[in-house]
């Protein structure tokens, strides 16, 4: 019996090829996107996931309650770690400073620039980095040692055996060596913490200065707490420590009007689980998820399968009713409920199982390119993960059962004796279910494009807001590891001196925005003056940095070279801080020769106020800026004017030729800085790219489920057609008869999905602190477009079949 139940499925499926073919093609292309999406999410939501000892690891951040309002951040002094260890020796079980750098590697012929982590000797033995040479216990225990990934090891070492080798470190000033002591595996790719090379923190150039420096906050701290101890009872007995370390600094809040929290604290040390790291956009965060991204991609995959669904649920429906005269004969030789159930849904499992085994095949064909297109990650040994497997045959068997079952249950309950009669009673004009699962599909596909048409808007804006200095024209050259930032700056000036198309060259310790270095850093300083405590974000920059950036004076002068003094006793501060300092306009200039409390005792005097500009992204809000003419601390990265009707391409030619003379063995990665600045918005370009897919997929699935219901509903109303004709109804009236109706369903289906896409697109803007304002155009757009799309769809067959004979229509029984 199964096996002719089987038999007779694909041969109903054979008869009907249109029907199969397109609920093939749905599902098919439902469940391979869907599959991607939720892979990617799943990446994402996965960071850290691998590391054994997760329930126990956590990072150290801050939290200020101050009178404008709350901050945090995660830079941590280098002190507070032994004070830690020695505090809590009982609840800490490991603790590691990581300190983020990069350096040159000199090995032999070979030079590398790598990136570095500072770290403490507990570090491999908090994380679950794959050891794959030496002893995690002992291999950071020698302040000589190095241990380095695989990836670095096959570079430096190829085949040989890296345990005991030399590795010859350029710090600029003077090149070091560490001895090998370990190989660990490269990290996973949903790891926040990675690391190519890690040497003590003890190595890192400023320790000495700063190992007492309080004030002085340059890295990240974990912790991994007994099993026995629980965050919540460790930040408990972190408030008397944070008193007993940070008193001054409480009072001082206090003194300044700052607002106690749940906790009663102003200033407080807190954890954040490893787990939550990826997320947490607040705590000063440069590469930080939105937590929101991974949810929606898991809400648009189920979107989109079901649209797919409710396809074949209408289809299924609507192809049943001409089944009917089957099923009341089957049910006349003696076929129970569940036989006619089990037949239908039959046909439902195998139309399911080819659309699911067709998915799979195209989301692993796809992947490569969907990588690409996206920037993901995600690969087909995530697919073949044995929880990501039994999520997605779970949801496929639970989608088979109801997209499958229901239609199979209204077939069941056909009455024998009205469908052998030709009686049996169908709303086909009203259709209730089927019109609701239209206005869900269509409400879906609206609010879709409506999201798309917002983050592009929104993406739009953030590419074309003026950022107060010059995008256009300014190129930005990382110096690279091993190379001394002021020696490089020099030779470029010198050599380029004489060029017409270059301007002006300066340098700086932080590029502006994402180079293709794929750096981005922050730096700031803390002072008291007149009894109130100050934070400002610091920049290091050499003469001509405001000339060359296209920054304005508001007032004073910039840093000159005839003011030897500037190097080591002025700054220039931009109007925030001013504001921030009490000179507001139009007293601004008022601020020009006040003293500030930086550096040694005798303090920085204010030469210069610039206006404000946007170093950051525009998700913040401009924050206070201090400029510093200090050649000793180095550059990062040398800034070139270029003249406007300079050729961009011969231009970059001339600096990486230039560059290459000063510095042979590193790699130029020379930018624009609008290239830049939008690379900022990677993220932002992604989600809105994948949204965009997903909104033309939906309104792609809905208008096939669409089409084929306009086939059957309209091939059923064909004697109505042709009785309307013969007593003179027009084309045109007959082809808004026939489609007025699924008009209508769309007309309610954006009424329902304006609000909810205004709502959802609301809350994402605001992690913007600029941001475009949402109007009405943009749904009624939405709507047109779905209205258009519906239109087509349906007026193609409403057409065909007002065209349609009449004399044909009405003898045809």
């Amino acid at each position: 019996m199964l096996r002719n139940y089987f038999k007779i499925a694909f041969r109903n499926l054979w008869k009907n090829k249109a029907y199969a073919l397109i609920n093939i093609v749905g599902l098919s292309v439902a469940f391979g996107s869907a599959m991607l999406l939720f892979l990617t999410a799943r990446f994402e939501l996965s960071f850290d996931d691998f590391q054994a000892n997760k329930e126990h690891l956590y990072k150290v951040f801050f939290k200020l309650n101050l009178a404008d309002g709350t901050r945090m951040g995660t830079s941590m002094p280098a002190p507070l770690t032994p004070a830690l260890k020695a505090d809590f020796k009982p609840e800490i079980k490991h603790i590691s400073r990581i300190m983020d750098s990069g350096v040159q590697v000199v090995q032999g012929d070979k030079t590398l620039d790598q990136s570095l982590n500072y770290v403490d000797a507990d570090f491999l033995r908090m994380f679950s980095f794959e050891m794959l040479k030496g002893n995690p216990n002992s291999a950071l225990n020698d302040l000589r040692s190095i241990v380095i990934n695989q990836s670095t090891a096959e570079k430096l070492f190829g085949s040989s055996e890296p345990l005991g080798q030399t590795i010859n470190l350029n710090f600029g000033e003077k090149i070091e060596a560490f001895i090998v002591a370990g190989v660990i595996a490269n990290a996973p790719e949903n790891s926040t913490i990675e690391s190519e090379m890690m040497i003590r923190f003890e190595n890192n150039p400023s320790y000495q200065e700063n190992k007492e420096e309080w004030n002085n906050q340059n890295h990240h701290l974990y912790i991994q707490l007994a099993e026995n101890i629980s965050q919540e009872t460790f930040e408990k007995k972190l408030k008397p420590f944070t008193q007993k370390y940070y008193k001054s600094t409480i009072d001082q809040i206090k003194k300044e009007g700052g607002k106690p929290d749940e906790r009663a604290e102003v200033y407080s040390i807190r954890t954040m689980p490893l787990l939550d790291e990826h997320f947490m956009k607040h705590t000063g965060g440069l590469l930080v998820m939105d937590k929101m991204y991974p949810y929606m991609l898991l809400i648009i995959s189920i979107l989109v399968v079901l649209i797919a669904c409710i396809n074949f649920i209408n289809l299924s429906i609507a192809r049943s009713l001409e089944r009917a005269k089957e099923v009341g004969m089957r049910k006349a030789l003696g076929a129970v409920k569940n036989q006619i159930l089990g037949q239908f849904w039959g046909e439902a499992f195998i139309l399911c199982i080819i659309g699911f085994v067709i998915g799979s095949l195209l989301a692993t064909l796809t992947m490569p390119t969907y990588n690409s297109l996206f920037r993901s990650t995600i690969s087909l040994q995530s697919l073949l993960n044995p929880a990501t497997a039994l999520v997605l045959i779970t949801s496929f068997l639970g989608i088979t059962l109801i997209a499958g079952g229901y239609p199979a249950l209204v077939v069941s309950k056909f009455n024998i004796i009205e469908v052998l009669k030709g009686k049996l009673k169908v709303n086909t004009k009203s259709g209730g279910l089927r019109n609701t699962l239209i206005i869900v599909q269509f409400s879906i596909a609206i609010m879709l494009i409506s999201s798309t048409i917002i983050i592009w808007n929104q993406i739009d804006f953030l590419r074309n807001k003026p950022l107060g200095f010059d995008e256009t024209q300014v190129i930005s050259i990382p110096v690279g590891h091993g190379n001394q930032g002021t020696k490089v700056l020099d030779f470029m000036r010198n050599k380029l001196a004489n060029q017409p198309q270059i301007i002006s060259i300066t340098g700086a310790d932080i590029n502006v925005g994402r180079g293709k270095d794929n750096s981005m850093s922050q730096s700031g300083y803390g002072f008291e003056l007149e009894g109130k405590t100050y934070h400002t974000n610091g920049l290091n920059v050499d003469y001509d940095y405001i000339k060359t950036l296209g920054l304005t004076l508001e007032t004073g002068r910039d840093f000159a070279r005839e003011f030897p003094s500037d190097k080591s006793r002025s700054i220039v501060i931009n109007e925030t801080m001013a504001k921030e300092l009490g000179f507001n306009k139009p007293t601004v200039a008022a601020a020009i020769g006040k003293n500030i409390p930086l550096g040694d005792s005798l303090g920085r005097t204010i030469v210069g106020v610039v206006k404000d500009y946007h170093f950051e992204s525009l998700k913040n809000k401009i924050k206070s800026m201090t400029f510093f003419l200090q050649n000793d601390f180095g550059y990062n990265y040398v800034f070139v004017k270029i003249a406007p009707n300079a050729a961009p391409k011969e231009t970059m030619d001339l600096l990486a030729k230039t560059f290459k003379e000063i510095a042979p063995k590193s790699e130029f990665q020379g930018s624009f800085l609008d290239e830049n600045t939008n690379n900022q918005y990677k993220k932002e370009e992604r989600f809105s790219q994948i949204i965009m897919s997903a909104a033309v997929l939906a309104i792609v699935l809905s208008c096939m489920g669409l089409f084929a219901i306009a086939i059957m509903m309209i091939s059923r109303r064909t004697k109505e057609i042709g009785i309307r004709k013969v007593l003179g109804a027009s084309i045109p009236s007959l082809v808004m008869l026939l489609s007025k109706e699924f008009l209508i369903l769309v007309a309610i289906a954006i009424v329902i999905a304006s609000p909810i896409a205004y709502y959802a697109m609301d809350k994402w803007l605001t992690d913007f602190e600029y941001r475009i304002d949402i109007g009405w155009q943009i749904f009624a757009l939405a709507g047109c477009v779905a209205v258009i799309i519906a239109l087509l769809t349906v007026s193609y067959q409403a057409v065909k079949a007002a065209l349609m004979n009449p004399v044909k229509s009405l003898k045809s029984e």
